[in-house]
């Protein structure tokens, strides 16, 4: 195998999973006219959907660079044959009442059955001629990954065959894992902003990503259509005048050789003048403010969702607020000695900046405590704002 060949047969499994979360996102935003649908990942199969009256259960199949199509021998149709087949002899599922999807970037022979598994309704006389040649392939082929799949085909009964095959659906030459998001971009275009669906479906995909990997890992027994709407209507009203999209919604964990690394940071030695260590969990939430606040506005600024006036403004706000409550930590630390005043400076600090959070919000709705506290980590930063009375003869 060439090295190029090796990297795509290494890169094709994890970038299958990343596809199958993705596909999955599409086919609930898509699943409109459902009722009453519910998600699951890696259960009955790869994507699974269950409504009231029926199951939509899906098999998705990547290939980075194959060039090879669907055959009567195919190992990705058969080795999907096996789990359906499987199910409906164990009763996971209901043949006559569920909906079996194989996903495939491969384009299908026109020459093998599996052509014919294509259209959605199948005539009696396409079922029995497509039982045929799979029953035929399944006992006289020589082809050994396949021998467990045929196995386990050949143990269902014909009615088990004809329902199966009735409400199977073979979806080919699906777009890869770059080009759906043509069509997430589609199922979006009216719930987002005008010229915002790039910016709207990054936001989606970083919730529903976090969203699968609590629902893989157990947190979640199924993702309802419900909280997908919701999530949509969310992002919706962030890009609305009056608010503003959150990036940055999760708390960093900051460890001790990151915060030693940003020891020359301004910020920092200002929580050092009034004695907070670098390395307290108070200056690591400092850090974390910081980052997400100077990334989260940053962003806004690049997506021009934000303006340089409108965060000067806003800064203004906050210098306006911390100098009224500064003056009054002058006049508390007049004729105080140097290791009280200190004291009073932490005090001050911890106290209007900490333990409480000042709401100075950039727009109404955006009411995220980090943007806040970072942005008076970012004055800090640049000396404009301190916590010690004395802070700019000390740095």
């Amino acid at each position: 195998m060439s090295k190029e060949l090796s990297q795509f047969a290494a890169r094709e499994p994890s970038l299958g999973y990343f596809y199958q979360i993705r596909y999955a996102l599409y086919l609930l935003l898509s699943n409109r006219g459902g009722n009453k649908p519910v998600l699951k990942i890696e259960n009955l199969d790869d994507i699974e959907i269950q409504e009231i009256d029926k199951t939509l259960i899906f098999q998705t199949k990547l290939k980075l660079k194959s060039k090879a199509n669907l055959t009567d021998s195919s190992i990705d149709f058969w080795k999907t044959i096996r789990v359906w087949a499987d199910n409906i002899r164990k009763k996971r599922v209901d043949p006559d009442n569920t909906i079996f999807t194989l996903i495939s970037t491969e384009k299908t022979s026109e020459s093998s059955f599996i052509f014919k598994l294509k259209d959605k309704v199948k005539s009696d006389t396409t079922i029995a001629s497509v039982i045929t040649s799979m029953d035929s392939v399944s006992t006289t082929s020589l082809n050994e990954t396949n021998q467990k799949a045929y196995a386990e085909y050949l143990k269902l009964s014909v009615k088990q065959k004809e329902s199966l095959i009735r409400n199977i659906q073979v979806i080919d030459s699906e777009c890869d894992i770059e080009t759906i998001t043509g069509k997430l971009k589609g199922e979006l275009a009216f719930s987002s902003p005008p010229n915002q669906v790039e910016n709207f479906l990054e936001i989606l995909e970083g919730w529903w990503f976090q969203t699968a990997i609590d629902h893989l890992y157990g947190g979640k027994d199924f993702i309802l259509f419900e909280e997908l709407q919701y999530k949509v209507s969310d992002i919706r009203d962030s890009f609305s005048l009056d608010n503003l999209p959150n990036h940055f919604g999760e708390q960093l964990e900051i460890t001790d050789i990151e915060a030693t690394a940003l020891v020359d940071k301004n910020f920092l030695k200002q929580l050092e003048i009034i004695s907070i260590k670098l390395s307290s969990n108070t200056a690591k939430r400092a850090i974390s403010d910081f980052r997400r606040a100077f990334d989260q506005r940053s962003k806004w600024l690049r997506l021009e969702l934000s303006s340089p006036d409108e965060q000067t403004k806003y800064d203004e706000r906050l210098f306006d607020h911390w100098k009224n409550l500064f003056s009054i930590l002058q006049d508390e630390c007049e004729d105080k000695e140097i290791e009280k005043i200190a004291d009073i400076g932490k005090n001050f600090y911890l106290n209007q900046f900490v333990k409480s959070c000042p709401q100075i919000r950039i727009r109404e709705k955006f009411n995220e405590d980090y943007l806040i506290r970072g942005s008076f980590q970012i004055l800090s930063d640049n000396k404009r704002i301190g916590w010690h009375p004395s802070y700019k003869d000390l740095l």
